[in-house]
């Protein structure tokens, strides 16, 4: 932990060591011995009141204490401090304002000190320690389903002198700058922390127009002048049209906005439904059925009339109700435009306190044509998406199966045996068949002594997330989030490192001829996802809160290996050949490409933002992640390790699954309750289905093109496609 000593320097007062045996009294520190014969000059008399006033403060207070307005370099130090420990996921500024308090009332919790958001000499104490309690943002949390997204963890700011930033950087200050961009009007893409093609355009943009050196690097005296571009005339000096206002702005009051419409109003129309929470794709201008859904789910929550329309009801509500809930890009003193600000939608913030990165827009940095690049940031591709389909099969809702049921995944056998895993709110993985009749539930208690392991003897109880099936469907292999019973008294949760040092978990294998456990195998803390090689070596878990990759011998039921990967490793992908595994880490941006001959680690980098599901086309050409922090989902090239393309799916996307032939993907949406029907080879979404709330698991029956998915709330939905 970086020690924030200078926290004190410049606000305590330090007596220096006298070089004689007795110290002086403490009064001589500051007031000059006087002569009562001689008459006090008066120009001694405003000295020694400040010398006795600062001599008041020191004894009453070692520390002054840090709170809401103060800046300077106490308050850098703070935020650098705060930064390492996982509390501050701003940038770096120097101004106390509204994240840097969040982020110590958070502090202050956390380490069991009063939450007051005032740095004083108990919270300065504590930040100097190496025992304060560090955390991270929140990504999966089993009693209020899940949270939305990690903050992640940014790569440090480089060492290039006069903080110059340009192409292939990733940090908070880029987003800073991608944002005051944005409202000059310089820049039409989305805020995602990557100085790609899109920030150099626009950082050219505005060199050019400020009569700079246009060299695409935002230098200081590049962000000096965006500084002092005002935003409310950034309309008018810079050359985008895109709306920048907090209201909507309507150029045209009167006119009626609708499907087929494109114009800046159309812009300034998504970018209040995003505001709002009802909007998740692009920023285009373009009126498609993104648009027109977002604009009917607006309607119906508003008691308006649902016609997918904006005319003048809407407009109205849109705009009476849009300044209430546009989020404020800065943390400054001032009102005005600041390089440091950094702020992103708010739409997931009720879900995690971590909420200024919650919703980080698709990437710059996929390779692909520019004809391509068009139709993913554009709507332009809508009509023709929509006219294919209509001529696509359609998922139809087949069965919905309740009961006492809280299913975080459901995984299909491969034999016609589907197993939903109800985690600690039910404490059972119930067995389906293909007629939808439950076959059995089984119970997650265990006699870990009869396993050969030391915790004591009795049940213990565990909370089943995650399984996956042998190659020969024989056996099932089953991770618990946590134990229940004598000797747990350390469980991980969703906040969580491996220095806390968390209990570690359990790995359940089921034998899908007796349906009952038949070995227990510890793995690593909150063990998550789980995938199996296809040549039947290994069992591979993702241990959330141990940072790290089990990797588990099946024929000796044991673990053999534990692989590093860091924070919050999810999905796991391995391919036909059992050669290689690819690790989503969801508290990052890349996956992690496991070599399973050796061990030896190598990684796919930016791929995009909280990478939590992946699956390979049975061609072994092509991996796909779902972009948790985006709402994307993205196609990866394994030869090159490119993305070549991303598709918004909805809000939240969690698991997915991949059809027997890899021409289609099935993604659950968590928080738009919804299941995306995506072709393969354009990445276009084919179909969206409608779900119970919250919906997480999803699994494919080839045999019967039935897709089914878990969702969280209670149910399991099946759609026939």
């Amino acid at each position: 932990m970086e020690n924030p000593a200078s926290l004190h320097l410049t606000v305590t007062d330090e007596a220096l060591a006298p070089s004689e045996p007795q110290p002086p009294a403490s009064s001589s520190l500051f007031i000059p011995e006087l002569d009562p014969k001689k008459r006090l000059s008066a120009a001694w008399i405003p000295f020694i009141f400040l010398s006795m006033a600062l001599f008041i403060v020191s004894l009453a207070s070692p520390v002054l204490a840090l709170r809401k307005g103060n800046s300077g370099a106490e308050v850098t130090n703070l935020q650098k401090t705060l930064q390492a420990e996982g509390y501050f996921n701003g940038p770096i500024t120097g101004y106390y304002g509204p994240l840097t308090e969040a982020a110590v009332i958070q502090f202050q919790q956390a380490n069991g000190l009063s939450p007051d958001g005032i740095v004083g000499t108990n919270t300065t104490a504590t930040l100097e320690s190496d025992s304060a309690a560090a955390t991270d943002a929140s990504l999966d949390t089993p009693l209020e389903f899940e949270s939305p997204i990690p903050e992640l963890e940014k790569p440090a700011v480089s060492a290039r002198p006069n903080f110059i930033i340009q192409r292939g950087d990733r940090t908070s200050q880029v987003a800073s700058l991608q944002r005051n961009l944005q409202v000059a009007g310089y820049f039409n893409g989305p805020i995602t922390g990557y100085y790609g093609s899109t920030t150099q355009s626009a950082v050219i943009q505005l060199q050019k127009a400020k009569g700079l050196t246009v060299d695409g690097i935002a230098g200081p005296k590049t962000r000096a002048a965006l500084e002092s571009t005002p935003a409310s005339s950034a309309s008018q000096t810079a050359p985008s049209t895109e709306a920048t206002e907090d209201r909507m702005g309507f150029a045209n009051p009167g006119l009626v906005l609708k499907r087929g419409s494109r114009n800046s109003d159309v812009m300034a129309l998504q970018r209040t439904l995003q505001a709002q929470g009802y909007y998740d794709g692009p920023i285009t201008g373009y009126y498609g059925n993104l648009t027109e859904n977002a604009v009917i789910q607006y309607q119906k929550a508003r008691g308006l009339t649902v016609d997918g329309m904006v005319g003048a009801n809407t407009k109205a509500t849109l705009e009476l109700s849009s300044p209430t809930t546009t989020p404020s890009p800065i943390e400054s003193p001032t009102g005005e435009l600041n390089q440091d600000s950094f702020s992103t939608s708010t739409e997931n913030s009720q879900d995690s306190p971590f909420n200024q990165d919650s919703f980080i827009e698709p990437q710059e940095n996929y390779d692909t044509t520019p004809s391509e690049q068009d139709s993913f940031i554009n709507e332009d591709s809508e009509k023709k998406k929509n006219d294919e389909q209509r001529q696509s099969s359609q998922m139809t809702l087949k069965q919905t199966i309740s009961g006492k049921i809280s299913p975080k995944s459901i995984v299909h056998s491969g034999r016609g045996l589907f197993f939903a895993q109800n985690m600690m709110y039910s404490h059972t993985i119930t067995v389906y068949d293909r007629q939808y009749n439950l076959v059995k539930t089984i119970a997650d208690a265990v006699n870990l002594e009869k396993y050969g392991h030391s915790k004591g003897s009795g049940t213990y109880k565990g909370s089943p997330v995650e399984a996956a099936f042998s190659d020969n469907g024989k056996y099932a292999w089953v991770s618990n989030y946590q134990m229940y019973g004598s000797g747990f008294n350390n469980p991980g949760s969703d906040k969580c490192s491996p220095s806390q040092k968390t209990d570690n978990s359990f790995l359940y294998r089921i034998s899908t001829d007796s349906l009952a456990i038949d070995q227990v195998i510890e793995v690593g803390s909150v063990p998550k996802f789980v995938a199996t090689s296809p040549d039947n070596r290994f069992a591979l878990v993702s241990n959330w809160c141990s940072w790290d990759l089990s990797v588990v011998d099946i024929q000796q039921n044991q673990e053999v290996r534990r692989i590093k990967l860091g924070r919050y490793p999810r999905g796991i992908a391995v391919d036909a050949a059992s050669q290689k595994a690819y690790v989503a880490v969801m508290g990052a941006y890349d996956i992690a490409v496991v070599d399973l001959n050796d061990f030896s680690l190598d990684w796919l980098k930016n791929i995009g933002n909280s990478p939590r599901h992946l699956s390979i086309d049975p061609g072994g050409q092509y991996l796909y992640a779902t972009l948790n922090g985006e709402g994307t989902v993205a196609k990866i090239d394994l030869f090159t390790g490119k993305v070549l393309r991303k598709v918004a799916t909805g809000n939240a996307p969690r698991s997915m699954d991949i059809s027997d032939n890899g021409e289609f993907l099935y993604v659950v949406n968590y928080h738009s309750n919804t299941m995306s029907k995506v072709r393969t080879s354009d990445m276009s979404i084919q179909q969206t289905v409608n779900t119970n709330a919250n919906p997480i698991g999803i699994t494919y029956d080839p045999e019967t093109n039935q897709v089914w998915v878990a969702c969280y709330s209670g149910t399991i939905m099946v759609f026939q496609d």
